[in-house]
């Protein structure tokens, strides 16, 4: 199981890409969901064009980007096709869905989206662009819970090293745990000079928003033949599949024979919780694995 969390985070870095400023500065981060598409932070975009955050109009001019951990230097366009931009009074804020419109790096791989009930103490990994780092920096942090408006809380309890803080935003949140991507890093404290914490928008909200776009990257890909090198790789990824799989399916069978088993309250709780985290890992991969074998036929 090492081997395949090592597998899903190499393939969690060639999603991430970096956004740049008409005038070539970095201004953040942003990851690919699926092919061809996109997302990141509308206060990102609207820094890139240098327009108000506040614009509620889809932008329509292109925004510029590379994959830097993969295709540092390879400039690729996309445009906004979803957009929610930053608000005081909307649920769903500051979030933009893009479609690249030039061709992707052989090598880029869509993020696998993970949620679950309980993430207080996992332990994260970001990559951001924080001021004078262009090339990009990796942070790390522990997750707390939800404030009122729905963004999970990060924290950074190390003494040294990077902490999110702006340059970040867009960036795929990386769960150690859950090998795979739990939010998007949103917003950094600035105001307090000893408190190292930011916020992302969990996967519940990026889901959400991203059902539409998620259709529509669906129908686009599946309205192109597949090229024998994407076939090669499809079927790749539905090989690489299949190990989580069987392990969680054998996890679900352990947790629900202690269940049966189980003669106290406590104990009950506790593996009903476990139980209900397993069965949304195990939902997520096969819904990934008829996604695959629907693009495949």
């Amino acid at each position: 199981m090492a081997n395949h969390n090592s597998n899903s985070f190499e393939g969690f870095k060639t999603s991430i890409v970096r956004i740049y400023h008409s005038n070539g500065a970095v201004v953040g981060a942003g990851f690919l969901v699926s092919n061809g598409y996109l997302l990141t932070c509308a206060h990102v975009i609207t820094e890139a064009l240098g327009i108000l955050q506040t614009t509620e109009e889809a932008p329509t001019e292109p925004i510029n980007l590379d994959f830097p951990l993969i295709a540092p230097g390879q400039k690729l366009t996309a445009s906004v096709v979803f957009w929610k931009s930053v608000s005081d009074t909307e649920v769903i804020e500051d979030i933009a869905g893009l479609r690249l419109n030039s061709k992707l790096p052989d090598s880029a791989q869509p993020v696998q989206l993970v949620t679950a009930q309980n993430l207080w103490n996992h332990l994260i990994r970001v990559f951001g662009f924080p001021k004078g780092h262009d090339k990009g920096v990796w942070a790390s942090a522990v997750l707390r819970d939800k404030n009122a408006k729905g963004w999970l809380q990060i924290e950074d309890t190390k003494v040294t090293g990077y902490q999110v803080e702006r340059g970040f935003s867009g960036a795929p949140v990386w769960d150690e745990e859950l090998a795979g991507v739990v939010g998007m890093a949103v917003a950094a404290e600035k105001r307090r000079e000893n408190v190292k914490a930011g916020f992302l928008v969990p996967t519940q909200v990026l889901n959400q928003f991203w059902s539409e776009l998620g259709q529509l990257g669906q129908n686009s890909t599946n309205s192109k033949p597949l090229t024998p090198r994407k076939r090669r790789r499809l079927k790749q990824e539905l090989e690489d599949l299949q190990e989580p799989y069987d392990l969680g399916r054998a996890r679900l069978r352990k947790l629900r024979k202690e269940r049966a088993i189980a003669n106290d309250p406590s104990t009950e709780f506790q593996l009903d919780v476990k139980i209900e985290e397993e069965q949304g890992k195990l939902d997520k991969i096969e819904s990934n694995i008829e996604e695959i074998e629907e693009k495949l036929g």
